[in-house]
């Protein structure tokens, strides 16, 4: 405020600082009577002689966070060390000087005076904010879109970001020019604002047309990001649940996939899909419930389903995601992937793939593993009639033998079982028999082969050796010989 007179002695870096009031004090610890915001006015009657007292009194004064000092010295007052100086310099405090005939009620209602016009004009900016967001909002813009919306209205660069992995949610134009421009370089000037009611995301504040001061309506900020994001985890809930009634009827072939493939493109997965499997050993339970929440998951919703302790799902086919999605699921999770889908594709098959290739990744202690490649193929899978003849003798084999001798109907009660998914009613009804017959049947099964239908490494071990057999064309008891 040149007109009045005042000059910088210490502290002009610290200028920006907003005022919101200012006292007079002559008392020896004028920290003790201010607030943050406020402006010291003193003619020096409080303030000690020393240049070492003077030091610390001024440090107490500025860690009390106050906006800065305005002396106006009186004859009989000290005079101001170069140490107290030196001490509000280094931490960019305002110190100025005035006349001691300057009024301090004249410089107190220039600042009061400031301080109202400036919270009028926050008022203003804010209420700018809101019609802003909810035009762009009702513009059906993207999040990015109503980010930068809200930086041309703020005059700062703008973008929300999970601190957690460090994933940028949204980035507004502005914010996205500066991060072109400046890859790498650390910004000293970067404001962080915690968003309401989300977990480590902050809305991350650059200086633009005008430096980042005004905390107020930097918390405005934040709570308008705060409904954006309430407004999308609700989205996603919704996502979640239709997508798991389209994975079900999927997997129980009451869907087609062709007819669900344009709602995979809607859902942000026009490129390559799978279907996957994800499982912990022992069937520990997996932490699945806000998972469509991940931030990896922001530009796309998968179908999901959890059932018999595995997280089924019809992901996008990329390693990289599926394996950060694993690790947050339980610890020693493993994720086994199906071939890529295609519309023709028989979502329960790829299923069964993508079960047989989570057993595969458990037994070969591997996180993840891909149906059909080397690491799945190894140990298991067929590769000729003759690897073919020795894996049905291995898992089939007990139950022809047991069938040829009771004239039995094992095979085909655990074919029928597993085609129907671990269906009993409706396998039961397939068979035409009670369903405590199918339940013996299957317990037979297990005695016989030492391996559970109900069970996924069981199942998919069956599974895969009797599509062996109808792939090499030839009857079971053909490959016994």
């Amino acid at each position: 405020m040149p007109s009045l007179g005042l000059k910088y002695l210490a502290g002009s870096r610290g200028g920006f600082r907003p005022v919101t009031w200012a006292h007079a004090c002559d008392l020896p610890d004028p920290w003790r009577w201010f607030k943050v915001g406020d402006l010291v006015m003193t003619t020096g009657g409080g303030l000690p002689a020393g240049p070492d007292e003077q030091a610390r009194w001024i440090t107490q004064l500025i860690d009390s966070r106050v906006s800065g000092l305005v002396v106006a010295l009186e004859p009989s007052a000290p005079d101001v060390t170069p140490e107290l100086l030196e001490t509000a310099d280094g931490r960019d405090f305002p110190v100025l000087s005035a006349s001691f005939d300057l009024k301090f009620v004249t410089l107190a209602r220039t600042i009061i005076e400031s301080a109202v016009e400036t919270e009028r004009e926050r008022l203003a900016t804010i209420k700018r904010l809101y019609d802003v967001y909810w035009q762009s909002l009702h513009a059906r813009g993207t999040f990015d879109a109503r980010i930068s919306a809200l930086e041309g209205s703020i005059g700062w660069a703008l973008e929300v970001r999970d601190l957690d992995v460090g994933e940028t949610l949204a980035r507004g134009r502005e914010a996205a020019r500066r991060q072109s421009a400046h890859p790498k370089e650390a910004d000293d000037e970067v404001t962080q604002v915690p968003i309401p009611g989300a977990v480590n995301v902050a809305l991350v504040v650059y200086p633009g047309r005008r430096p980042v001061q005004d905390r107020p309506l930097l918390q405005h900020l934040g709570g308008l990001i705060a409904l954006e994001l309430e407004h999308h985890a609700v989205q996603r809930d919704h996502l979640r649940a239709s997508g798991q009634d389209l994975l079900l009827g999927l997997l129980d072939d009451t869907i087609d996939l062709s007819a669900v493939w344009p709602e995979l493109r809607h859902r942000g997965m026009a490129a390559a899909v799978a279907v996957v499997c994800w499982k912990a050993p022992d069937g520990a339970p997996l932490h699945h419930e806000n998972i469509h929440h991940d931030v990896r998951l922001q530009h796309c919703a998968p179908l999901l389903a959890y059932r018999s302790s595995m997280l089924l799902g019809v992901v996008p086919d990329d390693s990289e995601l599926l394996s950060s999605l694993t690790a947050k699921l339980a610890e020693r999770c493993a994720v086994g992937l199906s071939t890529p889908l295609a519309a023709s594709t028989r979502v329960s098959e790829a299923a069964r793939q993508a079960q047989l290739a989570v057993a595969r990744a458990h037994e070969a202690g591997m996180p993840l593993v891909r149906y059909g490649t080397d690491q799945c193929d190894s140990g298991f899978l067929p590769r000729s009639v003759e690897d073919t003849r020795q894996l049905v003798r291995r898992i089939l084999g007990p139950l022809i033998t047991y069938d040829r001798a009771h004239d039995g109907d094992l095979i085909t009660s655990l074919r029928t079982f597993l085609a129907n998914d671990g269906g009993w009613q409706r396998s039961s009804d397939d068979l035409g028999i009670h369903r405590q017959t199918l339940v013996y049947r299957l317990r037979k099964v297990e005695q016989l082969t030492g391996l559970k239908p109900t069970s996924t490494r069981g199942s998919a071990m069956q599974w895969l050796a009797l599509q062996a057999a109808d792939s090499a064309q030839l009857p079971l008891d053909d490959l016994m010989t």
